[in-house]
């Protein structure tokens, strides 16, 4: 390979990298099975105290609809609420579209959360959402 192409080469890369890695530290392959709604929906049904569904969007979005059982942590920064789960948990995070829940599930990671699934996004949720009782 001739000096330029090797540049070249060099210079593509960072964009052919993903933005954000796409979180997954479920053990088992627990993951898979609730990557799809229906899944995602199978799980929140059978209320299994090891997963906790993370809407990472902002309160005001959070408040006007999320999936049912969710709990909001804005950007994925756990200090900034008053029970945060415990780092033990499995956590299930999706924002609006999916692009946000990357970068929130990294900085989880980072807070010392263990076993992070970066679901997606509200979108792609075609069951009735949950509002806040007022």
């Amino acid at each position: 390979m001739n000096r330029l192409s090797f540049i070249a080469l060099l210079l593509a890369l960072p964009f052919s990298a993903p933005a954000s890695a796409q979180t997954d530290t479920l053990p088992d392959g627990l993951g898979k099975p609730i990557r799809s709604p229906e899944g995602l929906r199978s799980l929140i049904e059978r209320k299994d105290p090891r997963f906790v569904i993370v809407d990472v969007r902002s309160p005001a979005e959070y408040a006007a609809g999320h999936i049912p059982s969710a709990i909001n942590i804005p950007g994925g920064i756990s200090a900034d609420i008053k029970t945060p789960p415990a780092k033990d948990k499995y956590l299930v995070l999706y924002c609006h579209g999916g692009i946000k829940s990357p970068a929130a599930g990294d900085k989880m990671l980072a807070d010392g959360y263990k076993h992070v699934l970066v679901w997606g996004g509200i979108v792609n949720w075609p069951f009735a959402r949950e509002t806040p009782a007022k």
